[in-house]
């Protein structure tokens, strides 16, 4: 029975290897007599405007009481975004929070410094600058605002280029199938890349020094929109059919 075992195994052993070895050989070595792969790729590429308007601010002050100064901090983000909140297009999120000592170096004196940002972002830019010179109104600093292409709209016109793609891949290996004598194309291992790049169209930073803005007068800024270029690659190999 040992001996019948074994040589059960040697016999089996160079079949699984043989197995092995033609499923690591190059497709092309096994396609049927008449039959071509093409490797073919196609490019895709659309201009958009931005369409999402995103304001960054922050209010910053100073104190010699570190509890006065974090109540001051608190109340005026409060009002600030229970004012954002009113407007239904709006969306607003708070950031980072920072309270920190500093010395005053003629005098020694220590004095506490603090500051919290928040981010306004919507479709609706028109209603984004009026309630950014209001925030600004009540001592906000602008730290930055700028256009950007909305992750959705991104996303819509990403999946049309890639139908436009796969029927300019299929149109070329049709005709490649043609150009060879074949009278067939069909598309294998189909593979997609997103090559897209949203550059930001308005950037404004105001630093520390409007702070001195106590409570004055604000007209709203200005914010003209961009355009983002989306570019979409396909690529394939065909499998031509006698």
């Amino acid at each position: 029975m040992i001996r019948f075992a074994l040589l059960i195994a040697l016999v089996l052993f160079p079949l699984s290897a043989k197995s092995a070895f033609a499923q690591m050989q190059d497709p092309i070595l096994t396609l049927p007599d008449g039959q071509v792969i093409l490797s073919i790729s196609a490019t895709e590429r659309k201009e958009v405007e931005q369409d999402l308007l995103v304001a960054s601010l922050s209010y910053n002050a100073k104190n010699r009481n570190p509890a006065k100064l974090q109540d001051e901090i608190n109340s005026v983000m409060k009002k600030a975004v229970d004012l954002v909140k009113k407007e239904k297009t709006l969306k607003v999120s708070t950031g980072g929070y920072d309270v920190y000592e500093d010395e005053i170096e003629r005098t020694k004196e220590i004095i506490w410094e603090g500051s919290q940002s928040m981010t306004i972002k919507s479709k609706d830019a028109e209603t984004v600058l009026k309630t950014v010179a209001k925030l600004q109104e009540m001592k906000l600093v602008m730290e930055d605002l700028s256009y950007m292409l909305a992750p959705e709209t991104a996303v819509a016109i990403q999946d049309g280029l890639m139908e436009d793609a796969l029927k300019q891949l299929q149109t070329r290996a049709n005709r490649a199938a043609k150009a060879l004598g074949k009278s067939s194309a069909e598309l294998r291992d189909v593979q997609v890349q997103s090559n897209s790049h949203f550059p930001q169209a308005v950037h404004r930073s105001y630093g520390m020094e409007m702070m001195a803005m106590k409570g004055e007068s604000v007209s709203a800024p200005v914010a003209e929109a961009g355009e983002s270029t989306i570019t979409l690659s396909v690529s394939a190999r065909a499998i031509l059919k006698p």
